[in-house]
């Protein structure tokens, strides 16, 4: 939690340096449950690396959730900052146990910076672009689908994703470079999806039109030459 608190003080001192705010962990969060004049921010798709603490066995994954809580006192110039990162169980124990995720330097500033957006533009009521939110970079080889029954965010249905990668544990740490897959922010994750399916929506109207179309074309052209054929008799 000290690089979280440490990377925060950083980035919010030299984004709002008249104002002081902190940054706590508090597990008893719940997604949508707000106090009056809080703001929420989830952050989805983030990639970290687990270890069981009973059997030593790692894993990593690319849908880690953790959310924000916000607020800003304005005469006070006092801000805080609550979160909840969603835990994982190992699948390997017969009775696993929630564990935390550890995350590279670079993901912690990379979701730290989204967060600062988010302040930005709920407690200051500033002009955001969505656009700016930056990626998540996953930095391992991702292969096998997520495990919903032991991810802690699915089970209170915060999880957006039924099924994620899981990877080798060697290859947390290796360099993003070596391999630059990233994961949308959240907002432009979403505003993908709901791209995706206007235009499969629409595609599929334009074939089912083309189809009726065709259909009672022929059944026009069948018609007239019943009633050519009968009339020639």
């Amino acid at each position: 939690m000290e690089i979280w608190q440490q990377i925060f003080s950083q980035k919010i001192g030299q984004m709002k340096p008249g104002d002081r705010w902190t940054l706590k962990v508090d597990y008893n969060l719940q997604s949508n449950d707000l106090d009056p004049g809080w703001k929420q921010f989830l952050q989805q798709h983030a990639f970290a690396r687990f270890q069981c603490s009973q059997c030593w066995h790692t894993w990593h994954s690319a849908q880690v959730n953790i959310l924000f809580h916000m607020h800003l006192d304005r005469k006070q110039r006092r801000g805080q900052v609550k979160m909840k990162i969603f835990r994982q169980e190992c699948k390997k124990c017969l009775v696993p146990k929630l564990e935390l995720p550890e995350f590279s330097q670079e993901n912690v500033e990379r979701v730290l910076e989204n967060l600062m957006l988010k302040i930005r533009g709920k407690c200051y009521r500033e002009a955001i672009n969505p656009h700016d939110l930056s990626k998540i970079i996953v930095e391992a080889q991702i292969m096998g689908p997520h495990d919903s029954s032991h991810c802690e965010a699915c089970r209170l249905g915060i999880c957006c994703l039924k099924y994620e990668a899981q990877a080798p544990a060697s290859t947390f740490f290796r360099s993003a470079s070596l391999l630059p897959r990233i994961f949308p922010a959240q907002e432009e994750w979403s505003e993908a999806e709901t791209g995706s399916s206007r235009d499969s929506g629409s595609s599929c109207d334009w074939r089912r039109f083309c189809c009726y179309s065709c259909c009672l074309v022929i059944f026009l052209a069948v018609l007239i030459f019943v009633l050519l054929y009968f009339k020639n008799k």
